[in-house]
């Protein structure tokens, strides 16, 4: 097929991210796509249990190598809490870039399985995030078996997808910018899946009008194209974030997508329409561990408090029985294990046995129907456990945070240690796996390759492992309606065509009729499936709607203007609608007589926050607003201006930094790999005015970016000089405008804030 080219006065999708793919790509079934070799193409395997049918496979390895080792290849200069994947002779990871330089950032390498050596590597910045240096790589690339490309969220949130072959970007979209996707609390980044025609991600997402809240939401985009297809959610105010992974799964004929969420509960899905279809409280804080899907049957488990009555009871695992179909579909807990503190690795099945590692690395195996526990708290290495284990050959594959491994063969009553051993110096957080007959372990400082002449594996087609749905001729009634795309981003006066789709009650695509009407919120208009923003509209939103055969679906776009901006909040009563991330931590409250933006104090969790206020592509600009800090309990808090994804920071103090006033421009808070520090110590309760301005400039062989800043009194003149200014040698390109904020104590006001081009300064 040939993809349609974006008109810039009506676009089949919203201009949110870069696309630069292929004209043609030529597309077969997925269940007649036929392995080349035994892939493992997602973290947890083709069939998403951590298993694999193998033979051959060693019962011991000596990561040193020497003569007669099972060592075939390692790269110390290749580790991290990443799980690779394997597909097409291909093994791909995501590694920390250029650690502990001025241009440190991340980066997506490809290697040959066979030989270990570097094919391409695609490297890229990490900016406006709190994800630690160390742990980059937190989540895994997902590989599609049909198109050959690979996906992976990077630890900002920054979603690509990549030519498997080439290393290529196809097309990218920041989630942090255009969803409010979160990459903070220790860096935990979730894992995308791919399933038929879309690639799912999920996260907690903090967005604009009705998702303002903090929800664990779920985005399913077109995987050739990034365009948004479905997005969906689970509760509000979830406690954490997490990466448990999804797993696809046909139960009752109805395809799943299931995950643990940031809530503390287990979720099931619709993967083509996002439908939420069942939910099991587990835990009261979220849910990390992947859940196992075996059949009907969706086991466990977790390390905190237990949801229900449970409270101070910590730890749990249970076994889920999933049955009914749409809005009938339920789980039933059909047991439940307490002080099982198991919130980290991930379980196998093995003959109707559960086998599961503690944090603590101690080995339980319990009965899948019953629960009963058939070992209990057995300890055989190790002391703590993060990793999952894997299942082959007839033996478990387990490694461990402090360096130690084991491979155990499951018995009637348990197991038995076959070798175990220890390497100095490193630790297991990435998980083992199995491709082509050749064991991966990636270590927190190497990546090993194991395997013996004998290793063989039977490839598995990953659609061919989800199980036979009802065929959709026993329920051609629409239920669903979906509007593609579900988001977008239009200037005034621009317009939109939309696609519609239609489904039955378990999530099958039927054929979309032509009677299809469609209504708009004031602020656009419809002509037939054609959307146009009004031309005197601007930083605001409408909603779609679709209606067929009585069913409706909704699609949302914000209306931006192109700059410059200026916002000053007379007679706003919010903020304004189209900014992602602002209206559930910001207020409009009167100051001094006038209306003003304040970042409060009284949202859980949301003490620091970032607010995007339109299209990424922008570039060159100049931020400029009014500032002014309050004095709670002898602190201050943060208050900053983002551009191009860099922040200008006027820094408060806090009762453990007490002469902690500095202004700081940085891009990477964890690393300050540019960041650039001057002392200024402010007064609270007084007017500041901020300027944060970004110019790129040509300096062979590389773009350079010149971040410039000052503050100053605002009742003064503007001085001629910069207060700061500081250099990126690795810059970003370009990026939404917004504002930051860390008000965990006291608040902070912004009021006239303006951005331009640097053209018009």
């Amino acid at each position: 097929m040939t993809l349609p080219t974006p008109n810039p006065h009506r676009r089949p999708f919203a201009a949110l991210f870069s696309l630069a793919v292929v004209s043609t790509i030529v597309l077969t079934s997925l269940s007649q796509v036929a392995a080349q070799a035994a892939d493992w193409p997602y973290w947890r395997g083709p069939e998403m249990n951590g298993t694999a049918q193998a033979s051959g496979l060693p019962d011991n390895w000596d990561p040193d190598g020497g003569e007669g080792s099972n060592l075939l290849w390692k790269r110390d200069d290749l580790g991290g809490p990443c799980t690779p994947v394997v597909m097409d002779g291909r093994l791909y990871t995501i590694q920390r870039h250029l650690p502990g330089t001025s241009r440190e950032g991340e980066r997506v390498v490809c290697l040959d399985a066979k030989t270990g050596e570097t094919i391409w590597e695609n490297d890229y910045n990490v900016w406006l995030s709190d994800v630690p240096t160390e742990r980059i790589g937190w989540s895994s690339v997902v590989g599609d078996p049909e198109t050959g490309n690979v996906y992976a969220l990077g630890a900002c949130d920054i979603f690509q997808c990549i030519d498997g072959k080439t290393g290529e970007t196809l097309w990218k979209v920041p989630l942090h910018e255009q969803f409010g996707m979160l990459s903070t609390y220790g860096g935990r980044t979730n894992f995308p899946i791919i399933h038929e025609d879309l690639v799912i991600i999920s996260g907690i997402i903090i967005n604009w009008g009705e998702y303002a809240k903090p929800n664990h939401r779920l985005l399913a985009m077109n995987k050739l194209t990034g365009e948004f297809v479905w997005f969906s959610g689970t509760r509000d105010l979830p406690y954490d974030t997490t990466y448990s992974a999804p797993s696809l799964a046909t139960i009752d004929g109805q395809r799943q997508l299931i995950m643990g969420a940031g809530d503390g509960s287990v979720w099931g899905f619709q993967p083509r329409t996002g439908k939420p279809l069942w939910h099991y409280e587990l835990s009261r804080r979220g849910i990390f561990a992947t859940p196992l899907v075996v059949g009907d049957q969706v086991f466990c488990s977790h390390s905190e408090e237990n949801a229900g009555g449970a409270f101070n009871v910590m730890g749990g695992v249970a076994g889920l029985r999933i049955s009914g179909t749409g809005d009938q579909t339920k789980a039933t807990e059909l047991w439940k294990q307490f002080e099982v503190v198991a919130g980290y690795s991930e379980p196998v099945y093995v003959d109707g046995k559960l086998y599961l590692v503690d944090d603590r690395c101690k080995m339980w195996v319990f009965d899948s129907e019953t629960g009963e526990a058939i070992v209990e708290r057995k300890g055989f290495v190790g002391s703590r456990q993060r990793s999952a284990l894997l299942y082959a050959d007839g033996k478990i594959y387990v490694t461990t945070e402090n360096g130690r491994w084991a491979i155990v063969e499951p018995t009637e009553d348990g197991f038995e240690v076959l070798n175990k051993g220890r390497i100095r110096d490193t630790g297991f957080a990435g998980s083992p796996i199995v491709a082509d007959g050749r064991l991966y372990f990636p270590s927190t400082n190497t990546l090993y390759c194991v395997g013996t002449d004998a290793g063989k594996q039977t490839p598995v087609v990953m659609a061919d492992s989800l199980g036979t749905e009802t065929a959709v001729s026993e329920d051609s009634k629409i239920a669903q309606v979906q509007i593609v795309p579900c988001e977008a981003l239009l200037q005034p006066g621009q317009s939109i065509d939309y696609t519609v789709n239609v489904f039955n009650a378990i999530g099958q695509q039927l054929e979309t009729p032509a009677d299809v009407s469609f209504e708009v919120t004031s602020g656009a208009s419809v002509d037939g499936n054609t959307l146009t923003a009004d031309a005197d509209v601007a930083h605001s939103g409408v909603t779609v709607t679709a209606t067929v055969a009585g069913a409706t679906g909704i699609a949302r776009a914000r209306i931006v203007p192109a700059l410059p901006w200026k916002f000053t909040f007379d007679k706003l009563s919010d903020p304004p609608l189209s900014w992602v991330g602002a209206r559930y931590r910001h207020v409009i409250r009167d100051i001094d007589g006038s209306p003003v933006l304040t970042k409060i104090t009284t949202i859980p969790k949301g003490a620091r926050s970032r607010l995007w206020m339109g299209p990424s592509d922008l570039k060159e600009y100049t931020i400029t607003a009014d500032v002014r800090g309050k004095r709670t309990l002898d602190q201050l808090p943060d208050i900053g201006l983002t551009a191009h994804g860099y922040v200008l920071d006027l820094m408060g103090q806090s009762q453990d930094f007490p002469n902690s006033q500095q202004l700081q421009i940085r891009t990477w808070s964890a690393q300050l790999r540019m960041a650039k520090t001057v002392e200024f110590p402010w007064q609270e309760d007084k007017w500041y005015r901020m300027k944060f301005r970004v110019d790129l400039e040509s300096e062979p062989p590389a773009t350079v970016a010149v971040l410039r800043g000052k503050v100053w009194p605002r009742d003064e003149e503007e001085p001629k000089e910069w207060t700061i200014t500081a250099r990126d040698e690795a810059p970003n390109l370009n990026s939404s405008p917004g504002l930051y904020g860390n008000a965990k104590v006291a608040e902070l006001y912004l009021d006239n804030i303006e951005v331009v081009p640097n053209s018009d300064e």
